[in-house]
């Protein structure tokens, strides 16, 4: 299928098709970092379900995600575009004035979720460079919050140049960035089991806790969250669509293996931790204020091996951030295309040099530095606002799937031809089904508290951020939303939707055939 990413004018640049199937994986998990994130909810979820809630819900939330990814990728093999869900949702409805309005808010959701995304593994890479050096010099330094804020600055700053300055790398760094996540899992895997003192196979299988103050059953809820949040962000490889030779065939099996691959690697973690923490009350109030980084501290008994480990761990999480810009700005310029955000021609402009949409990577650098600085404040704002990303993004990626349940899954058919690569078929209603529930029950409970009774200090506002969010987005579509106009399916992807003449051939605008992108 072609992609008609050609230049207007000699003043405008064009997204290049270099990404591989291999690069999209890759791109998508270092996003997820599964394995590493678990790790850092260590301290969230024992005290809610212990090991039944974190082995069980995980494996719970890896299955529910999989049939998510799985109702995205259908839409995806049919609409490959930098808009992903929002232009699956213009796609899906039935006029013109729900395609307009349900499409821009699903929009600026993702967008939302996505600036805050890059701003939560930001700062999970300096907390991880801060645990490393009291590590490195005994517990001699101390952390401090605009210690952090600065190393996040820095690491946005890198990320930034990267992508602007980087393109032509950006899918080998991507490719390195898969290699160095699973060399990291397995070497610390290996070191954790072979150096810590173990529990015992009772304690890893049917502990259960709950020390929150809420019943058992929601304790079990609470702590199945932090799993969730630990598989957000796949739909990195449907904002990148524009850059793909292949997108119908690469951008379905990306996100599905990337969620596989967080699925298995964080299994397999979770096993390791759950049978090494044998000291959980020193490794979750460890100075380090990173739980992994004292489990392998405690477990090796070395400092330099526990500093270049956690080293290892920040070093995935840049390297996840680099991706979350990638992928935000690609989602702004998509927006920006389509009038739906202010001073769109500004920046919906590709530069011809780069072939980058460096105004929408600027802004998303200057957005995180902006809100990076909530870091410095009350540590309920900041901590609400990191956790409305997961909201933001879960509810992008379950609105096409209900619009697409409530008209019916039969209209796909008018879209779909036999060389259609992903159709789930007589599943589909199953799995978009079990996708819906899941997004509605989590998201829902990701508002609660996550302990009782609740204080000013630990009450959940992130109910605050998505207010603020609806508020700030609502104004803009009652003032300016009149100018936005949504996709133009024939200029991106060479058809409109509902052209059931697509013929479903791979052939691409480079000339790059199938063959090229197999992994």
């Amino acid at each position: 299928m072609s992609i008609n990413n050609v230049a207007s004018s000699p003043d405008e640049g064009r997204l290049q098709p270099r990404l591989s199937r291999l690069t999209m994986v890759a791109l998508t998990f270092a996003i997820l970092n599964t394995w590493i994130a678990l790790a850092g909810s260590i301290g969230l979820v024992l005290p809610s379900g212990g090991s039944v809630s974190f082995l069980y819900g995980f494996i719970f939330c890896v299955l529910c995600n999989l049939a998510l990814a799985a109702s995205l990728g259908e839409l995806a093999a049919i609409w490959p575009t930098a808009g992903g869900q929002y232009h699956f949702v213009y796609a899906l409805c039935q006029t013109e004035k729900w395609k307009k309005a349900m499409s821009f808010w699903v929009g600026w959701t993702s967008i939302a979720g996505w600036l805050t995304l890059v701003t939560t593994e930001g700062f999970f890479a300096a907390q991880f460079i801060q645990a490393a050096a009291v590590i490195a010099s005994g517990g001699t330094y101390e952390i401090q919050a605009w210690r952090t804020y600065l190393i996040f600055l820095a690491i946005v700053t890198f990320t930034t140049g990267a992508n602007i300055f980087g393109n032509r790398i950006l899918g080998r760094w991507n490719d390195a960035a898969l290699y160095w996540s699973l060399l990291g899992v397995v070497i610390i895997s290996i070191v954790l089991l072979a150096t810590s003192d173990k529990n015992d196979a009772s304690f890893v299988f049917t502990d259960f806790q709950n020390e929150n103050g809420w019943s058992d059953g929601m304790a079990w809820i609470l702590g199945l969250l932090q799993s969730a949040l630990s598989l957000i962000g796949f739909d990195a490889a449907l904002h990148m669509t524009e850059e793909m030779p292949t997108p119908a065939v690469d951008a379905p099996r990306a996100i599905l293996y990337a969620v596989i691959v967080g699925g298995v690697t964080g299994t397999v973690f979770i096993l390791v931790i759950l049978f090494c923490i044998t000291d959980p009350d020193t490794v979750l109030n460890s100075p380090t204020n990173m739980p992994i980084a004292e489990l392998i501290l405690q477990g090796t008994g070395s400092r330099a091996a526990a500093t270049i480990l956690t080293l290892m761990l920040a070093v995935c999480f840049i390297n996840g951030t680099n991706g979350c810009v990638t992928s935000s700005s690609r989602l702004l310029f998509s927006m920006a295309r389509d009038k739906g955000i202010v001073f769109h021609k500004y920046f919906a402009h590709l530069s011809p040099r780069l072939n980058v949409p460096i105004r929408t990577i600027v802004f998303t650098y200057a957005f995180n530095a902006l809100f990076g600085l909530l870091y410095l404040g009350p540590s309920v704002a900041f901590s609400a606002y990191a956790a409305s990303s997961t909201i933001f993004l879960n509810v992008s990626y379950v609105f096409p799937v209900i619009v697409l349940l409530l008209r019916g899954r039969g209209v796909l058919k008018q879209y779909q031809s036999e060389n259609t690569y992903f159709a789930l078929g007589w599943s589909g209603w199953v799995l978009n089904s079990v996708a819906s529930i899941f997004v509605v029950v989590t998201s829902t409970f990701f508002c609660f508290p996550t302990a009782l009774p609740v204080s000013g200090d630990d009450m959940n506002y992130v109910v605050v951020v998505i207010g603020i969010f609806f508020i700030l987005v609502g104004t803009y579509w009652f003032v300016y939303g009149k100018t936005f106009e949504g996709p133009k399916f024939e200029t991106i992807i060479g058809r409109s939707p509902g052209d059931d003449s697509y013929p479903g051939d791979l052939e691409t605008s480079s000339g790059t055939n199938e063959k090229a992108a197999e992994v």
